[in-house]
């Protein structure tokens, strides 16, 4: 499991990607004005949007996150982890203890 990492939601997407790899990650959370998780934002989130060919330095994370955000449970095993991430196609959850987020774990975390 890595730490949560997170950008405010009125940040660009080129700021975001800076911080990612500042942070040597694959995924952030994104917070709203209330301080509350309310996206993630991915690499994948990141080639889609170079796809459709726009610039980073002028569209704010918010508008390109994932939402809602998937959750596991902190208790749940590693092989009922990989089976929802496979089931469901995606390949970063945040980790929760009840309400709280309490880290990311990937698909590499995972061992696929």
């Amino acid at each position: 499991m890595s730490p949560v990492y997170h950008v405010n939601s009125d940040v660009h997407v080129d700021k975001a990607i800076t911080y990612m790899l500042s942070k040597e990650t694959g995924a952030i959370l994104i917070k709203n004005e209330q301080g509350e998780y309310e996206g993630i934002f991915t690499k994948a989130d990141l080639i889609k949007l170079l796809e459709k060919e726009l610039d980073p330095s002028t569209i704010t994370i918010s508008s390109v996150m994932s939402s809602p955000i998937r959750c596991l449970d902190q208790t749940e095993s590693h092989d009922q982890a990989k089976k929802k991430m496979l089931e469901n196609n995606i390949r970063h959850y945040a980790v929760s203890d009840g309400n709280k987020i309490i880290g990311l774990i990937s698909n590499n975390d995972l061992d696929f």
